[in-house]
């Protein structure tokens, strides 16, 4: 097998992309990612052959992990080749056994331990059970609750990934997904927004729901499982195909609310942290 690193965007478009069709549910992220575009400078970009056909891609936004899925059986020769291109690589995420198995590929060629960070759940929706007695409705976040969007959404990256809060960033999310279509839909009570859903725009017929967040003094009131059924709602009224959502295994509670909405277990996955280079 041989890796190919690629500079632009386009063209691994046109080479993965039809390798991420084949399952666009357990490839949510990467396609995600293709559609909206715009992609950093540094965005890390391969594909896999055998011969003259792509068996395999991976890509990464640094300082994000590589998204490892769509590597196939490719993982050992990927991990290789990343060793000697970009040894800083931070991490991994993958389905299943890819990602603990490029891990341990990447220890071999590197040297360099990987932790899991934390383990989660693909959920796709099967019929949806949305709750009838929580207070309150749903409604499309404006303009006007883009600064409140920037506080829920650096709360949410800080409680789940423990990333440090940086303003800035959370301007740019909330900035890019109104470029690319994204919608966020806040719960409110008397007027006050409690819960948050982000949907994503479409990808191949999926939509993919998150981050989703409530402050913790408005929890326990099922303010989240009622913002999270109102965007699959949504979704399912703008003809999405199927309707995606990761949970937290670590979390019990919203694993035990998603499976209560009609959400499915599709594949579990992680994200391993790789240890910090020598030297």
């Amino acid at each position: 097998m041989e890796v190919r690193l690629h500079n632009g965007v386009e063209e691994f478009r046109a080479l993965a992309e039809p390798l991420y069709r084949r399952d666009p549910v357990l490839h949510t992220v990467e396609l995600t990612l293709l559609r909206a575009g715009g992609l950093p400078s540094d965005t890390l970009l391969l594909t896999v052959w055998d011969g003259a056909v792509v068996v395999g891609a991976a890509l990464a936004t640094p300082p994000y992990p590589l998204l490892s899925t769509g590597l196939g059986g490719g993982i050992d020769c990927a991990a290789s080749a990343l060793a000697r291109a970009r040894p800083e690589l931070g991490g991994v995420r993958g389905i299943g056994t890819t990602a603990a198995a490029f891990a341990h590929a990447w220890r071999a060629h590197t040297g360099r331990s990987g932790a899991v960070r934390s383990a989660e759940r693909l959920y796709r929706l099967g019929t949806l059970r949305a709750p009838d007695r929580v207070p309150g409705s749903a409604g499309e976040a404006t303009d006007a609750d883009a600064a409140l969007l920037v506080d829920w959404v650096e709360r949410f990256f800080g409680e789940t990934f423990g990333d440090p809060r940086n303003d800035d960033a959370g301007r740019r999310f909330i900035a890019t997904a109104a470029e690319v279509g994204d919608r966020f839909v806040l719960w409110k009570t008397d007027g006050e927004p409690v819960s948050m859903a982000m949907l994503r725009a479409p990808a191949v017929g999926v939509s993919r729901i998150g981050p989703v967040y409530t402050p913790p003094d408005h929890r326990g009131h099922g303010y989240g499982s009622a913002v999270s059924a109102a965007a699959a709602r949504l979704a399912r009224q703008g003809g999405v195909d199927d309707v995606v959502l990761f949970a937290d295994l670590a979390n019990p509670v919203a694993n035990r609310v998603y499976r209560r909405l009609g959400f499915e277990p599709v594949a579990d996955g992680a994200r391993i942290e790789f240890a910090a280079a020598y030297g």
